[in-house]
């Protein structure tokens, strides 16, 4: 027998069968609220979920279409880009990095053209002298007995290019001024004047007399001045002459050859050095036409090459603590002193180094510096940095002009300056005459760029292995040792 409902229940149970209609709207009064709450609760987070993500998604687009990008150009300023990249970016950046380059090369170019000098820098023997010679003993001896003399003989030659010259010997001056002395004293009628027996007279003829002699050293002293550009001669620089104990004495044995080696190129890249001051100092004179009386430089007192820099660039290995060099045995004769080169079998057994083209790669970057000096340029693969202490006396004035023509020659830079008054009256006693102008002694150091593309090619074995310097094979390789490779197995 079934339960039976509560009497309440039972009656609202029949009510509800009794009007179902209403039951069933009723019922839906009360779910269909309390549902709709829940289920739009449910909808709304999925809308805000995905409101959100688009949200990120624009604000990320937004940033990006904003956002800057600094691109690095060698060599200059970064170039800065905005937006998303796209093609036209991309190849408009791609134009600008090719324009760079090209740029480069060119300037890289014309500066390496104008650092072999004009006139154009060149070894002062035949390579087959030096540096390509049979090293032995006897071969090494007219080697540097044949370059010192060439050497030499180069400076005399660059002295007369830009009209330098010396005061005039004192022996010359003693001479005329003795000869115009006694025709002072013969004109007077008497041996001396002291034979005067009139003591007015007899000084009065004194005075004359050395206002004369006077007059007759200045007048010499300046007949040469009016026709040199400046004062200079050999003393000036570091010239070692044939019997020069530092040439005499270097080569001893067959392990002084690679000493012998560096010290002659130095003195090769110090000639190279002066030539440019100097023609700087032409430039600044107005060339060679008008007189040291006229000219802002007066007087080259001494020019003296420092050491060469150590080169930051080295091979894998680290650079060369020694002087060794490349040497294969070779089948060349020893020079004559005249520079020719006898035949080949006068000389079966000597050795000499086998140079090939340097490998200079100029692309890399050249680091700088700022520790050595203000300009940054140091030693390195691309260009070895040599400098210069130079004396002379110019016209203080005309400083800043001679300065300028410095700056004009040869990628020179003048990194420090001292200056003192020079002294023209004692200067004058020494047969200097500078002129009415006010002058300055003046003390300059001078930074020299050197680009290895073309000064390797003068360079021993030696100093190529010392600064790292590798050399171009015939299949294309590289020798780190300043010779050739040897081909074949």
């Amino acid at each position: 027998m079934a339960k039976q409902l509560p009497k309440q229940v039972q009656v609202a149970v029949d009510w509800a069968k009794a009007n179902s209609l209403i039951a069933v709207f009723g019922a839906m009064v009360v779910v269909v609220p309390v549902g709709c709450y829940f289920a739009a609760d449910w909808f709304g987070a999925n809308v805000r979920t995905e409101a959100d993500g688009k949200a990120q998604a624009y604000s990320s687009v937004s940033s990006a279409l904003n956002a800057t990008v600094d691109v690095p150009i060698p060599g200059g300023e970064s170039v800065r880009l905005e937006g998303l990249p796209n093609e036209q970016t991309v190849a408009e950046l791609t134009k600008l990095l090719e324009g760079v380059k090209s740029d480069s090369i060119g300037v890289y170019g014309a500066a390496k053209v104008r650092n072999m000098g004009t006139p154009e820098h060149q070894p002062l023997v035949a390579s087959a002298v030096f540096p390509n010679y049979p090293r032995n003993f006897g071969d090494a001896d007219r080697v540097r007995t044949t370059f010192v003399r060439a050497l030499n003989k180069r400076y005399e030659e660059l002295l007369k290019e830009v009209n330098a010259g010396a005061p005039p010997a004192g022996s010359f001056i003693a001479e005329r001024v003795s000869a115009v002395e006694k025709s002072f004293i013969a004109s007077a009628g008497v041996d001396s004047l002291d034979k005067i027996k009139d003591e007015a007279e007899r000084q009065k003829q004194k005075d004359i007399l050395s206002k004369e002699l006077l007059n007759t050293r200045l007048g010499i002293c300046n007949e040469v001045a009016l026709n040199i550009s400046m004062y200079g001669s050999l003393a000036a620089f570091i010239v070692p002459g044939e019997d020069d104990p530092a040439i005499t004495g270097l080569f001893k044995d067959m392990k002084d050859a690679d000493a012998q080696d560096r010290l002659l190129f130095d003195l090769q890249w110090q000639y190279w050095i002066a030539a440019d001051v100097l023609e700087a100092f032409k430039a600044a004179n107005g060339g060679t036409e008008n007189s040291v009386l006229r000219n802002p430089v007066k007087r080259l007192v001494s020019l003296r090459v420092l050491p060469m820099e150590v080169a930051s660039a080295a091979p894998a290995s680290g650079e060369a603590s020694t002087m060794g060099g490349g040497e294969v045995p070779a089948d060349g004769a020893a020079p004559a002193e005249d520079g020719s080169v006898p035949p080949a079998e006068a000389t079966p057994a000597a050795t000499t180094s086998t140079l090939g083209e340097p490998a200079i790669d100029a692309t890399v970057e050249a680091a700088r510096d700022y520790t050595k000096r203000f300009t940054g340029r140091a030693s390195n693969g691309i260009y070895d940095v040599r400098l210069a202490e130079v004396t002379f006396v110019a016209e203080t004035s005309k400083l800043p002009l001679v300065f300028a023509k410095l700056a004009d020659e040869n990628l020179m830079t003048v990194t420090n300056v001292r200056l003192a008054p020079a002294d023209a009256f004692a200067a004058a006693r020494l047969g200097y005459i500078y002129g009415i102008e006010p002058v300055s002694e003046v003390t300059a150091t001078i930074e020299t760029v050197w680009f290895r593309e073309w000064t390797a090619k003068h360079m021993p074995a030696v100093l190529r292995t010392a600064l790292g310097i590798q050399t171009k094979t015939p299949e294309g390789a590289m020798s780190a040792d300043g010779a050739a490779a040897p081909q074949g197995g």
